[in-house]
């Protein structure tokens, strides 16, 4: 039973830590606004706290006072835990940057005297590798169903903050419950008194301490001049929010702490949905459209003023942004258009799933630096999408700025043009008579009133020539093909920006002397 015991406590602390870790990697995709390097600092401050606390924990070892002193560090894990994080949200400008990650590893030294105690303590036998197996084995059950339970159960349902609490309160508990197997019962007393009054405090302060804390991890200098999110959703998929924006005079909605969209449908407002219109010149007659991607929901509304659309599905992995869309009167109107088919899954998976072909597939795609981005710009879905299109179907996407995202287009279609930050591709020539151009412009209609004439937005997309830009494209040296493998879109330029061949030691020196 005593090792049974151990056993249970193995699993509960892997539990914990991963629950912890998983915490961490959110709030710090919230900071960074999706950084791709966050997990791998996150892991490497987990693993740094683990083996710190594993060193010490050959001092500890020396100590012979039992599970106790297991009792002690799952207190001391948990409290740390909480006041590291609740010291982020309300000193936010003070804690920034690497000095979050130091917290991580404080955090974690705690946490990685957890396991090397329990096999010390808890293996009292010659069979010391079968059992070490056995306390190892536990603990990587305890930290996989951890993972599962809080990124889809718990992020599902509740808040960050309120998962905080849960992980906290249950690393009290776990605490408690270990320290009725060793303590007198003075001491049982005392510390039952002790962790009382952290609970108390956690009642009391939890919710001054964490007020606004997505804010304040988004915006952080900037927190007092915007001030609070008018709505947010949180869930398994990410976190969303909506601000009004006193500069472009809108409502704003970010996706993971950065810029998304806006709540906007005039062609010539402050969100670039110009660029949606942009389908006049790039296709003569297009019936069945795709979004991947819904956001703000203002680019499939204003794709709904056509009705020359006979189909628009839509794909969103992020269920919260139907939620948000419904303050918004007219984006709203989506859900009421018989045409518009919204599918809450990833649109890979979506698209791998289904064999319907579309004559033009749009994708606002976030910032191209972003965690994730490569799914939806390698070459690898570019072939995926290309199976899905009629023939001469376009596929229209953001490039966000980057070059790479252009080059991986005209690797896998014929013909490649630009509008703004836009790339079409496609294997037929976008050459659309100017007439009939004009004549699918007129179509876009909200209620009686002309969506386009008269607009500065359809007399730049009218006036823009669109030449090929393929050939000259792939004559560049500096850019490269986007593939799920090397994730270039994501980590090339910052691998430039570390190991740039200009700053070598060798032509350094050479310029010394």
């Amino acid at each position: 039973m005593r090792f049974i015991t151990f056993l249970l406590l193995s699993s509960a602390t892997g539990f914990l830590a991963l629950a912890q870790e998983i915490i961490w990697v959110r709030i710090m995709m919230y900071y960074t606004g999706g950084g791709p390097e966050v997990f791998a600092y996150v892991l490497g401050s987990y693993l740094t706290g683990i083996a710190i606390g594993s060193w010490w924990t050959r001092k500890l070892c020396s100590q012979k006072i039992g599970s106790i002193l297991i009792s002690r560090m799952l207190f001391l894990s948990c409290i740390v835990f909480y006041l590291s994080i609740g010291s982020i949200s309300y000193f936010h400008t003070l804690f920034t940057g690497p000095i979050i990650y130091i917290l991580v590893i404080l955090v974690t030294v705690f946490s990685g005297t957890i396991f090397p105690l329990l096999a010390h303590f808890g293996i009292k036998t010659e069979q010391v590798g079968q059992r070490l197996s056995w306390i190892y084995l536990a603990n990587i059950i305890g930290a996989t169903v951890g993972t599962g339970i809080t990124g889809f159960y718990l992020m599902e349902n509740y808040s960050i903050t309120q998962i905080i609490v849960f992980v906290f309160t249950a690393g009290l508990i776990l605490s408690l419950f270990v320290s009725l197997f060793s303590q007198g019962s003075k001491q049982l007393l005392g510390y039952i008194v002790i962790t009382g009054l952290f609970f108390i405090f956690v009642q009391q302060w939890h919710n001054t301490i964490f007020a606004n804390f997505l804010e304040k991890v988004h915006y952080k200098k900037d927190y007092v001049l915007k001030g609070n999110y008018k709505f947010s959703n949180e869930n398994r998929s990410g976190i969303i929010a909506t601000h009004y924006n006193k500069e472009i005079g809108c409502d704003v909605i970010y996706g993971g702490g950065v810029y998304d969209s806006c709540f906007n449908v005039n062609p010539d407002g402050p969100n670039g949905i110009n660029r949606v219109y942009a389908i006049v010149k790039l296709h003569p007659s297009p019936k069945k459209v795709l979004v991947i991607g819904l956001s703000s929901g203002s680019w499939v509304r204003a794709l709904t003023y056509s009705n020359l659309f006979e189909k628009i599905d839509v794909v969103e992995i992020n269920h919260g942004y139907l939620d948000l869309i419904k303050h918004y009167s007219e984006q709203s109107k989506i859900f009421k258009d018989s045409r518009v088919t919204i599918h809450i899954d990833d649109g890979r998976r979506w698209l791998n799933r289904n064999k319907d072909k579309y004559d033009f597939i749009l994708m606002n795609t976030t910032f191209h630096w972003r965690s994730y981005i490569t799914n939806l710009v390698s070459s690898d879905f570019l072939k995926i999408i290309k199976l899905h299109l009629e023939p001469g179907g376009v596929v229209y996407y953001n490039t966000t700025g980057s070059e790479d995202i252009v080059y991986t287009a005209a690797t896998i279609f014929k013909h490649v043009v630009k509008f703004s930050s836009f790339v079409a591709a496609s294997d037929r020539s976008f050459t659309v008579d100017p007439v009939i151009s004009k004549s699918f412009a007129s179509t876009f209609l909200n209620g009686d009133k002309p969506v386009l004439n008269g607009t500065k937005a359809i007399k730049n997309i009218l006036s823009n020539p669109l030449p090929d830009i393929r050939e000259q494209i792939l004559s560049r040296y500096d850019l490269i093909e986007i593939t799920d493998d090397n994730m270039a879109v994501e980590y090339k330029h910052k691998v430039k920006h570390y190991f740039n061949p200009e700053m070598s030691w060798e032509k350094m020196f050479k310029r010394l002397f």
